[in-house]
């Protein structure tokens, strides 16, 4: 067996990939999302109570059908984020990603020697020595994404950016626009700005913009005005928008 970064094929194969923040630890959902065709999920380790357990049957779930699943860690603590690639997540994204010393950190927690200091392992990420050459393989087959998200982190992009092992850089347009004092203002000029310097500094080092979205038709700007990740729903969310939909438009038909 050989390693594959999932995350690069499927950009041979598409401009672009579509995918959602999972947060409601359920691998059934992501098995839906999965089968209605996304892309990717993002296991949210974030904002959830999502732990480890529940997270090896929400890759499952996505591997069945050809999806890509990986977590997004809130902490910067090392040990989590080995044990989410140990588990077999096919990469890892890292919120709040400021600095280029923080950029370092998690490059060396999460890549084998010389390019980190991430310690072998004989869990299912190696399918349990399947993978006879993981150590060679698994740094250009787990992929990091950075999440952009404030002031600070547009102010080091540049210093960033350059940073070996990554292959991500995406914009969380939430934080970001809250940072920078105009939230959720993503026409700002300021905010606006700082999204063009996303997109030119993924150009200047090869990495692949993203970008986080909430409608079809912000999707579709994104795309067009160049990012290849994007996601496009949180699944709590749209169970709360549909769901609520359902009860009021039942409602007003029967008066």
């Amino acid at each position: 067996m050989k390693m594959k970064n999932l995350l690069k094929e499927k950009l041979n194969e598409k401009d672009y990939l579509l995918g959602a923040f999972v947060a409601s630890c359920a691998p059934q959902n992501v098995e839906i999302l999965a089968m209605n065709g996304l892309d990717f999920a993002i296991l949210d380790m974030e904002h959830s109570p999502l732990g480890l357990e529940s997270m090896v049957d929400m890759i499952r779930a996505a591997e069945c059908y050809g999806m890509i699943a990986f977590p997004r860690v809130y902490t910067i603590e090392t040990k989590l984020m080995r044990r989410v690639l140990d588990i077999g997540a096919h990469g890892i994204m890292m919120p709040m990603v400021n600095t280029p010393e923080e950029a370092k950190y998690i490059i060396d927690a999460v890549k084998f020697p010389p390019l980190g200091v991430r310690g072998m392992n004989s869990g299912r990420g190696p399918r349990w020595g399947a993978y006879p050459d993981y150590i060679k393989e698994a740094n250009d087959a787990l992929f990091t994404i950075f999440q952009i998200e404030t002031k600070q982190a547009i102010e080091n992009l540049d210093e960033i950016g350059r940073i070996e092992g990554s292959d991500v850089l995406f914009v969380g347009t939430g934080d970001l626009s809250l940072d920078m004092g105009h939230p959720g203002d993503l026409k700002n000029p300021e905010v606006m700005a700082a999204i063009d310097k996303v997109l030119e500094t993924c150009a200047k080092y090869n990495k692949i913009p993203g970008i986080v979205t909430s409608s079809p038709e912000a999707a579709a700007e994104r795309i067009r005005q160049g990012f290849k990740i994007v996601s496009i729903m949180n699944d709590l969310g749209i169970f709360r928008s549909t769901t609520l939909n359902q009860i009021n438009r039942t409602k007003e038909l029967v008066g």
